[in-house]
């Protein structure tokens, strides 16, 4: 449910680090959520757009499913992980630390009608 993106690039030396963490897609939107301890986000779904995650600081719960089916899968985020979530993928954030993170969206959410559902 959570497709989990390894780095695609890494180099180091004296001045310190870079890593690419995703080199594909068309993105058009892009947020920094942060979020309490204890608090939860989600429990939605959107029909056509992608979402990509990079975790800044954090450990996340997340819960995951198909649109209309059962079988819910948990996986735990933290710090430093980068992942995606399709469409009709319902998913619900549970933050086990204050946690902060980037969601980029490929399409932008529009507010009179947005991609965004709960099951």
């Amino acid at each position: 449910m959570i497709k989990f993106i390894e780095n695609y690039f890494a180099h180091s030396d004296e001045r310190g680090s870079i890593k690419g963490l995703f080199n594909f897609g068309t993105w058009e939107e892009g947020n920094l959520i942060t979020s309490n301890a204890g608090t939860i986000r989600g429990g939605h779904y959107h029909k056509g757009t992608n979402e990509l995650f990079i975790i800044l600081d954090g450990r996340i719960e997340i819960t995951t499913k198909e649109l209309g089916g059962d079988k819910e899968v948990v996986s735990v985020v933290t710090t430093g992980d980068v992942f995606f979530i399709e469409p009709n993928i319902v998913h619900t954030f549970k933050c086990i630390e204050d946690s902060r993170w980037i969601n980029v969206l490929s399409k932008k959410m529009e507010q009179v009608s947005p991609d965004f559902y709960r099951e």
